[in-house]
């Protein structure tokens, strides 16, 4: 672990160096000469120098954050000729760096070990979003080798779930939610608006804690989905799709996976005829269940005339034909009517002529 963490210090170290002498070019003398030292050297000059100064926890992010390298200092000039990117670039390099170092130390001199549990999570919380998958990762099992579990946290979203569907319906969750009956401050629901992974977590942390009080945001929102689905804004097909590729993503986590397993069958209407008419999708879905059936079936009589074939001998293929006839569609659409105790359950089944 300790490994990858120097691993960490060390790229960004570099990364920051190169930008440096791009953004500020008369800082390149002293930049080379803080790349001239050995990896050791590096870190302990960068905890001695930088920690207590720019990579303190508590620093002003707004203000000139004096030296970021070793021997390398940016001034108050400096600082208010930079645009709000770099400023925030700069942030970020030394914020990953030194919470590097901490993470490998288990702490710094002066945080008592709830004072940095609470550091490390604040930290976790706004840099997740530009941290990439790998360093996450690292800095999630060292503080659950520090803490303990901490299976109640996601990495970052990758950037093609990001602006999904079901994303903004999260966002949407939690704005339904009240705070004050789930513990959540002002601060994490502003942190929902702009990280997908947190609202994510938030309704996944509130369903352990108060199902029935998030089942009743969660009815809120179904019946304007319900409506938005009826005027064509929403698919649902689109947002079962999207749960069940984000259960791929996050295989790691079995209660998210368990959470985006309930949203896909919400949203492909599995065993909810009713919330299929009201959400116009009835047709729909019954299709889909008739072509369940079917492939079913089909796979069924596959293995039964594999297993009837001699051993040794090859099975027939028939690649051309249809997976199933429409006499098969009207036939299973009829049993399932009977099955959900329609109306008219006598009519007789469609015959070929």
């Amino acid at each position: 672990m300790s490994e990858r963490l120097d691993t960490i210090f060390h790229d960004k170290y570099n990364e920051f160096a190169a930008s440096l002498q791009e953004v500020f070019p008369e800082l390149s003398e002293s930049v080379k000469a803080s790349l001239e030292a050995t990896e050791e050297q590096r870190e302990d000059l960068y905890k001695k120098l930088v920690m207590p100064t720019a990579g303190n926890p508590k620093r002003d992010s707004t203000k000139a954050p004096g030296m970021v390298l070793p021997g390398v200092y940016i001034n108050d000039a400096m600082w208010a000729s930079s645009s709000e990117g770099t400023k925030k670039a700069i942030n970020q390099f030394v914020g990953i760096m030194s919470f590097s170092v901490m993470m490998r130390e288990g702490g710094t001199d002066g945080f008592d070990s709830d004072m940095f549990k609470g550091l490390a999570d604040a930290f976790m919380n706004q840099w997740r979003g530009k941290m990439d998958r790998g360093m996450f990762d690292t800095f999630t099992e060292r503080l659950t080798e520090l803490f303990g579990s901490d299976g109640g946290r996601l990495p970052p979203f990758p950037e093609k779930l990001r602006n999904g569907r079901l994303v903004k319906l999260a966002e949407e969750i939690v704005r339904e939610l009240k705070p004050e009956e789930f513990g959540l401050d002002a601060e994490t629901v502003k942190q929902c608006e702009t990280d997908p992974s947190k609202a994510f977590e938030v309704i996944m942390n509130s369903t352990m804690r108060n199902p029935e009080k998030l089942q009743g945001a969660m009815k809120r929102i179904m019946k304007r989905l319900q409506e938005k689905f009826q005027k064509g804004e929403f698919k649902p097909q689109e947002l079962a799709a999207e749960a069940e590729e984000m259960m791929k993503e996050f295989s790691e986590n079995p209660a998210f996976v368990q959470m985006m397993d309930s949203m896909r069958k919400a949203f492909s209407f599995e065993g909810n005829m009713e919330g299929a008419k009201a959400a116009g999708m009835e047709q729909s879905v019954r299709m889909n269940i008739i072509k369940e059936r079917l492939r079913r079936k089909a796979e069924a009589n596959a293995a039964a005339k594999s297993a009837a074939v001699p051993s040794g001998v090859q099975a027939p293929t028939n690649t051309t034909g249809p997976a199933f006839t429409d006499d098969q569609l009207v036939e299973e659409f009829e049993s399932i009517l009977v099955d959900n105790g329609k109306k008219g359950g006598n009519n007789k089944k469609h015959t070929k002529k």
